[in-house]
């Protein structure tokens, strides 16, 4: 009870984009009847409450994560058979995706429980009347955060940060890529590109390089993050550290969020991603590490004032 108090007071994830509801009311409604989300919740509070207090319940954030994907798998072996079902699977993907940040080996989870979020969601169709996620229908989303872009006074990103990505992203360019290998690189060098002079559209990119691995089959996505595959791990490295700098546009999700922030272990996978790739290949990861040993004010470039207590790498 502690922790699924904790998870409704502070430890809910902030997407969908200005729907803290659904998870205080909706979700919370039907919880009790599905076990994977049930467990994905406590994992999730146990994670949170630990990164905020350090209350010693990290093992209980295992305990809870290893049941509930578990049965998740299990319960993903059949098609749903009512809304209330889908959204659950839906919720209990994104819960652990959240969770899986505060893991400090967790990016291949990361990306798999995203993957999971964009297969279950299917083209949208689960993003219906029907659905509590129906605030995360594509058009809604970016609708949602143009705006917030386009009325915040968030004009560019800084000019030095963004040359260096890419400087770093050009001599990646050099490396034997897959064809999923070389459209996540793309993808990338135009977030950077864009974001030199066009917000907006840095972020849509921005959320492409979420999106894309998704439509992969299953044996080119395992390719990806497989922790073997240095070139894939040395992309890993500069998405993070893309989404890092990107913070002037990115703190904007969290508008209106009532949750607690906490610290998470994202950036810090760059440097397992380092020492991790052969020797030979290390320089490819110098500047995402540069990244990583920033100070937060580095990150926040041109924020509002009224946002100052955002911390928008926490995703």
């Amino acid at each position: 009870m502690r922790l699924f108090h904790h998870f409704l007071i502070t430890a809910y994830p902030h997407l969908p984009v200005g729907a803290d509801k659904i998870w205080i009311t909706s979700i919370p409604g039907f919880a009790h009847n599905y076990e994977y989300l049930m467990h994905s919740i406590l994992a999730l509070a146990a994670s949170h409450l630990d990164a905020v207090t350090h209350s010693g319940v990290a093992e209980q954030a295992i305990q809870h994560r290893i049941l509930a994907v578990k049965s998740l798998n299990e319960a993903l072996s059949v098609p749903p058979t009512t809304a209330c079902e889908r959204d659950a699977r839906m919720a209990a993907a994104l819960v652990l995706a959240f969770q899986s940040s505060h893991l400090q080996d967790g990016m291949a989870e990361f990306m798999t429980m995203v993957r999971g979020c964009n297969l279950i969601a299917g083209n949208n169709m689960m993003f219906i009347a029907d659905s509590v996620f129906n605030a995360f229908c594509a058009d809604s989303h970016l609708e949602r955060m143009q705006k917030r872009i386009g009325t915040s006074r968030v004009s560019c990103f800084n000019r030095e940060d963004l040359d260096m990505a890419s400087l770093s992203l050009d001599l990646v360019h050099t490396l034997n890529m897959s064809d999923c290998e070389r459209s996540y690189w793309e993808l990338l060098v135009c977030t950077i590109t864009h974001a030199y002079d066009r917000p907006p559209e840095t972020y849509q990119t921005f959320v492409m390089l979420y999106n894309t691995p998704s439509k992969w089959t299953h044996d080119e996505f395992q390719a990806f993050i497989d922790p073997n595959n240095s070139v894939a791990q040395i992309l890993l490295a500069h998405f993070i550290a893309v989404q890092a700098i990107l913070t002037p546009i990115l703190y904007l999700e969290r508008v209106g969020f009532e949750g607690v922030h906490a610290p998470t272990a994202v950036l810090s996978w760059i440097e397992g991603i380092y020492w991790n790739i052969p020797c030979r290949m290390r320089h490819h990861v110098e500047w995402p590490r540069q990244v990583s040993r920033y100070p937060y004010s580095r990150f926040m470039g041109q924020k509002e004032v009224e946002y100052c207590d955002v911390n928008p790498l926490l995703i």
